[in-house]
């Protein structure tokens, strides 16, 4: 929105309950897979992606790459979708996109892309933040948030770029969908949130969308998907207390200093391997290893208003550089000090 005789475009799935937002705000906006998107990215002199593999995201299907891959030279600058902390040198590889910058967080993100894997120069690597830090205000409104990550082996795999992945029947055979069925409809829980007068809200993570009918419901947990068009911001601001297992929206939530609880039950492992962060010693919260600890945790939480422990509170004050609403000034400026050097 800045002012600056420079031509800004966000790239957008037609389909998507963001679009609508982005065109009633008359934001400039390319369509997904349409003609003026891919005439546009060749014209491009940076491409700020969240996500690796850009030439997909802006809608150029394998089989024709061979006739524009030399018109293609944008600077490709990685503004992440969340923190770089696992081991996924096989998604983040510099050489994946040919990134020239890479916008990060905290010194322990840099600490594990700096690793010869990852094929990143300490000069790509920059400490500004990211933008989607700007809008977490805390906003609490007694409610207790779960909302795990998924599994490559709980969710459908074969779908195209653009697509939603679509219902699997094999879902509801996975320890995921039992144990987390289990929890939202724990009668100790749902009992101790009303006498606390906390609601609970259970967010099904964008790849398992569809198996939302999966999941038995009951009156007092609300079960949303993405779908629902309540944002991810106002879910974090709203939230006391966080479950989660490895999500990304961790960061966000200890970015805030708010309580988080980790749910690391041994039929459940990681789908990355920890990179960065040790959860032990590093992690924003305590880690619980099955249903009922993790249960009991809850109550005695919200019997204590959701109160994170000091300790959490200093690992977080170690962890993330800036504490702010100024990570997009930061990443805005950054970029534009590099492309006006690079002219």
């Amino acid at each position: 929105k800045q002012n600056d005789n420079i031509e800004h475009y966000y790239v957008i799935n037609k389909e998507s309950n963001d679009y609508k937002r982005l065109k009633s705000e008359r934001e400039k906006i390319l369509i997904f897979g349409s003609i003026k998107l891919k005439i546009y990215s060749l014209y491009a002199e940076a491409i700020l992606a969240t996500h690796k593999n850009v030439i997909s995201f802006l809608g150029f299907p394998k089989q024709s790459r061979s006739y524009f891959k030399d018109l293609f030279n944008p600077e490709i600058i990685c503004i992440q979708h969340g923190l770089t902390m696992q081991a996924i040198a096989q998604h983040q590889n510099r050489l994946e996109d040919n990134t020239k910058l890479y916008m990060c967080a905290s010194k322990y993100e840099i600490d594990n892309l700096s690793k010869d894997i990852y094929g990143y120069d300490p000069e790509s690597l920059k400490l500004v933040g990211l933008a989607r830090f700007d809008g977490l205000i805390n906003n609490d409104k007694r409610q207790i948030f779960i909302a795990p990550t998924w599994r490559k082996n709980a969710a459908n795999t074969k779908t195209r770029m653009g697509n939603t992945r679509e219902y699997t029947e094999e879902f509801k055979k996975t320890d995921y969908f039992k144990i987390f069925n289990g929890i939202i409809n724990n009668k100790k829980l749902i009992e101790c949130a009303k006498d606390n007068n906390y609601k609970i809200v259970f967010l099904l993570h964008p790849v398992i969308t569809a198996q939302y009918d999966d999941f038995d419901k009951n009156d007092y947990v609300n079960v949303i998907t993405v779908n629902s068009g309540i944002s991810y911001e106002t879910l974090l601001t709203e939230s006391s207390l966080m479950v989660t297992d490895y999500s990304g929206i961790q960061y966000d939530f200890a970015y805030m200093r708010k309580k988080l609880i980790y749910f690391h039950p041994d039929e459940l492992p990681a789908q990355y391997e920890d990179g960065g962060i040790d959860y032990e010693t590093m992690g924003f919260g305590p880690i619980c290893h099955n249903t009922t600890e993790l249960i009991d945790m809850l109550c005695d939480s919200m019997k204590n208003e959701c109160k994170i422990d000091e300790k959490y509170v200093k690992r977080a004050d170690d962890f993330f550089k800036f504490s702010d609403h100024n990570n997009c000034k930061r990443i805005y400026d950054t970029v534009k000090k590099y492309l006006d050097e690079r002219k």
